[in-house]
This record gives C-alpha cells, structure tokens and sequence, in this order.
C-alpha cells in the first residue's frame, strides 16, 4: 500500500508538470486553431535563456529575476512574432503544421549550437529541500508546482466564466467567426491566447531546469504530451487540467504491477481508445434520428395539403 500511494503522489506530481504546458498549448490551439508544433522548443529554449543569463549574471537574487522575465518575454514575443508573420500569412492548416515542424528544429538546432546537448540544470537548496507530509515525501518544488497549477487552474475558469474578457474568449473558441460577428475582436484574443499559452510553456521549461536538468530535445516530448492532453480535452480548458493528472497518474501505476518498458505505448493506446470510443459515441449520438413517417402517413398528408 505505500508503494502504491508514493506511485500516486509521484504520478499526480508528473501529471501536474506536464498539465502546465498543455494547459498553455491548449489555450492557442483551442483559440486559434494553429497546430503550433514549435510550442515544446519555444518552451525548453526559453528556460535556456533564463540558464544563460543567471550563468553570465553570476547567480544572484537579481540575475534570477532578470532571467525569469527575460524566458518569458523571449516565449511571447517569438510566438507572436510566428504567429503574425508566419501562420497567418499561410492560411492553411498543412503549411502552417510544416513551417511550426521547420522552426521548431530551427529553434533546436540554435540552442544546441550556443549551448550543448548536454543536461543544463539550475540548484537551488531552498527549492529542492525535502518536507515529510504524512508518510509522503515532497520538495518544496513540488509542493509550488502544485500550488501554480491549482491557482491557475481555477483562476483561468473564473476568467472564461466571470469576467467580460474571458466571455469573449471562451466565445472565439466556440466559433470564432460569429464571435467576430457580435464585435468581438478575435484577433486580439489570438494574441492574448499566444501570450498567455507560451508564458505557461516557458513556466514549464522554467520548472523542468530546476526540477530534472533541461536538454535542447526534450521539446518535442513536451509538445507530444501537451498535444495528446489537449486532444483528450476536447475544447475544454477544465477537461485539459483533469486529463493531465489522469495521464499521469494512470502512467505511474502502470509500473506497479506491469513492466515499464510498456509504459508509454499503454498510455497511448488507452487515450485512443478513448478517443475511438468518444467519437463513436457522438456519432451514434448524431445519427439518432426519429423515426420517418410510414408511407400512408405520407399519402395522408399529401391528401390533407390538396
């Protein structure tokens, strides 16, 4: 039983990393409808803006703040500057899935060249210090990791269900063309869902340094679990959060009685199960029409109009 409730904690934790950065490519793809692939890269590349300028600072309280804002700007600057000056110039979905595939190894392949492909991480006593809750062992990381994602989870479903702006977003992921209708400004509200969805993946990346050590290739990792969350949610911010933390968990018990070099290929293949099954289901849903009316009924009614 222990082993089974430090699996749970530790899957719960795994699933809150992850559900970071789906909750922030998430936010893009359900408003703008851009499969941008560069999301992982632009992510783990601003987390090595931020290692190379408390590096160059010398590691200081300054240097860390410094470094902080400057992955953040970096992230929401080159995904506004993508999106503006790429994919909406190419107006249709393969062209822009390709140049999102081409910048992301771009990205990659320049922060390899600067940097190395060698794990970079970021220590710090205070972050990394053990703290005994019930038989449940957490650092103090974690335990910030959690409070983040709880608080932006709920503070992002009181936007979209409280406050005007939100409104308005949650209207331009429904259908965009007819919230353009009633005087909403759409693409302010794409700009916005790129702000806020890459501040989120380079939190991500920001955490991954100082959490496990941060490698130019980890992005395409954490775009594939963002982009497999944010399928599961099905347009439902609310259901993204809820489906990292299955994801993960369900991924740490699978090692307690099952081996692990399965481990991903079980997560995959459930989730397309679901999948499969979602959409049957709502196809049987669209497909339940009521019955047609027998043949005298129509002879009758033709009768009743003459």
């Amino acid at each position: 039983m222990q082993l089974l409730i430090e699996l749970a904690v530790s899957g719960t934790l795994a699933g809150i990393k992850i559900g970071i950065a789906a909750l922030g490519f998430a936010l893009i793809f359900y408003a703008t409808k851009e499969m941008h692939f560069a999301f992982g890269v632009i992510s783990v590349a601003a987390a090595y803006v931020c290692y190379w300028t408390v590096s160059g600072l010398g590691g200081g309280a300054a240097s860390i703040a410094l470094g902080i804002v400057t992955a953040f700007a970096f992230a929401m600057l080159l995904s506004i500057g993508i999106h503006k000056f790429v994919y909406l110039r190419l107006r249709s979905v393969m062209p822009v899935v390709m140049s999102s595939l081409g910048i992301s190894l771009l990205v990659e392949n320049i922060v390899q060249m600067i940097g190395s492909p060698d794990t970079q991480i970021l220590i710090y006593d205070d972050l990394i210090r053990v703290v005994d809750i019930g038989p449940v062992h957490l650092r103090m990381l974690e335990i910030w990791l959690v409070i983040f994602f709880i608080l932006i989870t709920v503070g992002i479903d009181i936007f979209m269900n409280l406050t005007r702006i939100g409104q308005g977003f949650a209207a331009t992921i429904e259908d965009a063309e007819m919230a353009e209708l009633v005087g909403i400004r759409t693409a302010r509200m794409r700009v916005g869902a790129y702000c806020a969805g890459a501040a989120l993946g380079a939190f991500s990346g920001l955490a991954m340094l100082v959490d496990t050590g941060l490698r130019p290739a980890q992005g395409f990792i954490l775009l594939l679990y963002a982009l497999i969350i944010t399928i599961m949610g099905r347009g439902n911010l609310r259901a993204v959060a809820i489906w990292a933390v299955l994801f993960g968990v369900l991924r740490s018990l699978w090692s307690w009685k099952l081996p692990t070099e399965f481990q991903e290929l079980a997560m995959f293949a459930l989730m397309m199960s679901y999948l499969i099954g979602r959409d049957a289901w709502d196809r049987y849903q669209r497909n339940r029409l009521l019955p047609l009316p027998t043949t005298p009924d129509l002879r009758r009614d033709a009768v009743v109009g003459a």
